[in-house]
């Protein structure tokens, strides 16, 4: 009983709804046209990107985003860094660097080429609103001597370079892995700065013979302002372009660059990449839905009908894309896959449109979206054709 009632009043809801469309064909013509430009311009004009990776991989309120949390608030790099290397927590705004030996020899005998590349990165400089930013202006501090905080490595290697200017032997600065001491005494852990380590033979105290790789990290500081994180993001893009020149004419080194924005810019091609699938897509949606409308018989085919419910929900899409960003909403890439689940879901609709839905007298099609109620209107009101009781 109920059912009949909840049907009988849709049908008689949606005829009446199909005249007044009819008697007002220019507003509802004109109206969703004017919106949809409106709505399209602030896709263009509020586009953001989403920037926060974790937003992106992980959920709200994930343990281990907790985790982070709690140890970057209680082990703050500039406290920690010099004792001991943590990998609780993904640091803010880094670049890191990887150096491999061409010639598969001893990396600690390239001090030079080493603190040569070291030394490019230093003196690289980026401009902002007419001023020239280093690393020494945007370098975490550190609290012992306010110096720019670097990786130990770095001492380790300019004191082989001075064992080389002076004549003196390299192998008298004494290396150990993975902890060393360094030359003002303090016990230091390298073990994630050196890579490929093969050990001296009957070594009892840790002295290892080769180390193919080296691992450089330059922590940049983050004091929560918007102008430092734009002139650290710019600081990080010329560090990468820097070493990919480098790499091509380094003859001693392999250089591999790794900063905070690579992940997310990684992430963020992988729209760039699906750009001709998604066309690809959306030509056989247009090429189905075109097929699927029509028939042999030309007067009752209607092509243009599936045509024109694709273009209805594309024009939804951006009238949804414009809300979305009106309201502060940030882009990423799998939002791409939204549209074609839309277009899915109409789809069906009118495959199950055109058999048998339920029993009794429910032959139109369901509305649940804008190319099935143009559909209902097309048969029910165009053609002056009242629903049956």
């Amino acid at each position: 009983m109920l059912r009949q009632v909840i049907h009988r009043g849709l049908k008689a809801s949606f005829y009446w709804l199909g005249l007044f469309v009819s008697k007002h064909p220019v507003f509802f013509l004109t109206v969703p046209t004017v919106l949809t430009i409106i709505f399209g311009s602030t896709v263009v004009s509020r586009f953001k990107p989403e920037t926060d990776l974790e937003i992106l991989v992980s959920p709200t309120h994930s343990l281990a985003k907790i985790e982070r949390s709690l140890a970057n608030s209680l082990f703050p790099i500039e406290q920690s860094k010099n004792k001991l290397y943590s990998d609780l927590h993904t640091p803010g705004r880094y670049g890191r660097l990887i150096l491999l030996s061409k010639s598969r020899e001893n990396i600690l005998e390239l001090p030079n080429q080493v603190l040569q590349v070291h030394k490019s990165v230093l003196d690289l400089k980026v401009n902002y609103k007419g001023f020239n930013y280093t690393f020494a202006h945007l370098c975490v501090m550190s609290n012992r001597d306010k110096t720019c905080l670097l990786d130990d490595i770095i001492s380790i290697f300019e004191d082989l370079q001075q064992a080389a200017a002076s004549n003196s032997t390299p192998s008298r600065v004494q290396v150990s892995y993975p902890n060393t001491r360094l030359k003002d005494g303090r016990i230091s852990f390298i073990g994630h700065q050196l890579g490929g380590v093969t050990f001296a033979a009957n070594s009892r105290d840790q002295q290892f013979k080769t180390a193919r790789a080296v691992q450089i990290t330059y922590y940049l500081h983050n004091y929560g302002n918007a102008n430092q994180d734009v002139i650290a993001e710019k600081w990080e893009n010329e560090l990468s372009k820097l070493m990919l020149k480098l790499s091509a004419v380094n003859e001693d080194l392999y250089i591999q660059s790794l900063t905070s924005f690579s992940l997310w810019r990684d992430f963020n091609k992988t729209g760039m990449l699906a750009r001709s699938e998604v066309l690809v897509s959306l030509v056989l949606i247009l090429l189905a839905a075109t097929v699927s409308s029509s028939m042999r018989d030309c007067l009752r085919g209607k092509p243009f009908l599936g045509l024109l419910g694709v273009l209805t929900i594309c024009i939804a899409n951006v009238t949804a894309a414009g809300i979305f960003f009106i309201t502060d909403g940030k882009y990423n890439s799998t939002l791409l896959g939204v549209p074609f689940f839309a277009m899915a879901d109409s789809r069906i609709d009118r495959a199950e449109a055109g058999g048998k839905l339920t029993s009794g007298s429910l032959h139109y099609p369901p509305l649940s979206s804008l190319e099935n109620i143009h559909g209902f209107l097309d048969h029910y009101v165009f053609h002056q054709k009242k629903p049956s009781e």
